[in-house]
Parts: C-alpha cells; sequence; structure tokens
C-alpha cells in the first residue's frame, strides 16, 4: 500500500507527523511506502537527522504555499492549489496512492476531495465519520460535510456508515440509529421524520429506529445518523467532556500510585486499590481519539482520513495504520458496490 501524509498539516505540523510517521513506519509491511507531502527540505532534514533508520519505503513530493488551519475552502481552492492537501489528494486521483491521511483543515481536505477525486456515483453528498470513544464506541455521521442535509442524505449516510463499519470493525450486520428528540416514529423535525421513512424501508438496513443523545453511552447501535451540524457539537461536546474527565482524573490520581503502594504492604485488604488505578488509566486511553487516528471522509472515490488539528504522534500513526487498512480492505468498492444496487433498486 502507497499512504500519503501531509506532512505540514495540523496545528504543530511537521514534527508531530514526521514523529508519528516513524512509529507506524515500525508497524508497516516491507512492501508498503509512505509517500511525505510538503517542504522537501524540512522533510529530509528529519529523515536524515532524526530517522536515518526509517524501516519501510517513502517518497517525497514537494509542495508549496501550505495550507492553514484558518484557511478557508473557497479561499484555498484558489490560492493552494500547489498546496500539501491538493497534491497529496491529486496522487489518489492518479492512483499513484492508495490512500490519504493528513490532520489539517478539514474543509479545506474536503472541499480539494471533492475537487480532485470527487463523489461516488449516487453519492449525493459525502459524510464526516467520528467513532465515539466512550459505550459501544458506534461510528457518527456526519461531523459537518453536511450541515443542512435533505432526508435522501441522511439515508445515504446510514448506507456510508454501515460500509465502513463492516469493513473497519468486522461488524457484519451494523444496527443504524437515527439522532432525535425522542424514540418514537413521529419526533424530529420533517426532514427526520422523512428520512426515518426512507431508511425504516430499506430492508437491508438493521435499522433500530430514533435514539436520544443519552444512547451514545450505551449498547444499542453502531451507527448514528445525524446533520452535520448537530454532529459536530457532538463531537466537540464529547472531545471537551473526555478532556474535562482527564484532567480531573489525572489530578485525582497523582497522588495514588504511592498511597497504593503504602497501603497494600500494610493492609491486605486494599489489594482491591492497584485494580482499580488501572482501571481508570484504561479507560483514559480507551477514551482517546490517539487510537483512532483520523475520521473517514466517506462517500468520495479514494481513501480520505481527517486528523485532529491537535494531534500526537500516535494518533498520527494510528491515521496512516487505518488509511492503509482501509485501503487494504477496498472499502471505496464496497461502497461503490451498494450504491450501484441502491441505484438499481430504483429503476
Amino acid at each position: 500500500m502507497r499512504i500519503v501524509l501531509d506532512a505540514m498539516g495540523g496545528d504543530v505540523g511537521i514534527e508531530v507527523n514526521m514523529a508519528g510517521a516513524y512509529i507506524a513506519s515500525k508497524r508497516l509491511s516491507s512492501e508498503d511506502t509512505i509517500i511525505f507531502v510538503g517542504n522537501e527540505t524540512l522533510i529530509e532534514k528529519y529523515l536524515k537527522e532524526r530517522y536515518r533508520d526509517f524501516p519501510v519505503r517513502y517518497d517525497i513530493v514537494g509542495s508549496e504555499n501550505d495550507v492553514d488551519m484558518h484557511d478557508t475552502p473557497t479561499w484555498a481552492l484558489e490560492n493552494k492549489k500547489n498546496s500539501s492537501v491538493a497534491k497529496g489528494l491529486q496522487l489518489v486521483k492518479e492512483r499513484k496512492a492508495d490512500a490519504f491521511f493528513s490532520p489539517g483543515n478539514t474543509g479545506v481536505i474536503l472541499a480539494f476531495s471533492l475537487m480532485k477525486i470527487g463523489r461516488i456515483k449516487g453519492v449525493i453528498r459525502p459524510a464526516l465519520g467520528f467513532t465515539f470513544p466512550i459505550g459501544k464506541h458506534p461510528l457518527i455521521l456526519d461531523l459537518g460535510a453536511t450541515p443542512d442535509p435533505k432526508p435522501e442524505n441522511l439515508y445515504q449516510f446510514a448506507l456510508l456508515g454501515i460500509e465502513y463499519m463492516k469493513v473497519m470493525r468486522g461488524i457484519k450486520n451494523p444496527k443504524v440509529g437515527l439522532l432525535s428528540i425522542g424514540e418514537e416514529d413521529s419526533k424530529g423535525s420533517v426532514i427526520y421524520q422523512k428520512a426515518f421513512e426512507l431508511i425504516s424501508n430499506d430492508k437491508n438496513i438493521n435499522f433500530y429506529g430514533n435514539i436520544e443523545g443519552g444512547d451514545f453511552f450505551t449498547d444499542k447501535v453502531d451507527v448514528i445518523v445525524t446533520d452535520g451540524f448537530t454532529g459536530n457539537i457532538v463531537l466537540k461536546f464529547a472531545e471537551g467532556m473526555i478532556n474535562w474527565v482527564k484532567d480531573n482524573l489525572k489530578t485525582s490520581l497523582k497522588p495514588l500510585p504511592l498511597a497504593i503502594l503504602g497501603l497494600t504492604l500494610s493492609a491486605p485488604g486494599f489489594l482491591g486499590l492497584p485494580f482499580f488505578y488501572f482501571s481508570i488509566k484504561k479507560f483514559l486511553k480507551k477514551a482517546s481519539y490517539d487510537e483512532y487516528g483520523g475520521a473517514p471522509l466517506l462517500g468520495v472515490n479514494g481513501v480520505v482520513l481527517i486528523g485532529h488539528g491537535k494531534s500526537n504522534p500516535k494518533a498520527v500513526s494510528s491515521g496512516i495504520m487505518n488509511a492503509k487498512y482501509l485501503a487494504s480492505k477496498n472499502l471505496v468498492e464496497n461502497i461503490k458496490r451498494v450504491f450501484e444496487r441502491s441505484e438499481g433498486e430504483k429503476d
């Protein structure tokens, strides 16, 4: 597999991305290649000075006027045509690369993805997915690619989410829920009521029905469908909540290791404390976007993963590995078959 890494993307940029690529390179096979796109001089400097023992093949593609996290999509399309985002996606379009990963500007990556590789035939609007890191870890989509959808868009998001969960998580028949203000069929706006009808009428969809906000923390569904406006709010709320929990737990747990040692030595009855401590540490790891690396942009004609702007090296590494995995499992071809079948059923 040939995986493109936008070496210049993200809040920190090249330092984090090169470190993440090095971590990923130790997990990649000898058949894989990382294509670094960005400032050639800087990339070569990192590879020669810090990562001389880079264990897999790599190529470097130079870029210029790279995308800033504050650039608007419209402005970037006009003024950043030679950026690392544009050139990286061009490689996917030309089939010189199998997948693209960037922790960069989401709106700009979406815009260039549509411009360079386009949509899969039959897909009206693409959707950006996010794996909720608590509960059953459902996929939520959309996160902002389509903030004002029509019912048909929400129906297609269900199809996209199902195929992603089949490929990425190996779930044979993912269960779909439509996010609403109540579980009753009649709840929600006219758009959501119509979307409910479209999804429920497709017998190929394992449709649970409407779900509410509290169901994010349960095991009811594998895919949660919503509009991009609501999904983006859910994402930012989830990130804020998890960071708040982490900060408070870390502060509370700081004195625990020494306390556990002392109590365990003095009283066998406190042997449960180490289990509690490491359970909390396991939870903190589980509730982290580092494990998922990036949000899949589903419905475009190529594998595109968008990482968090604040991605650390581990998150970049996860993004590269997940991009490889999705490409190797033919995610795009699977989605194409679903939409070909859907279009055939309409005729």
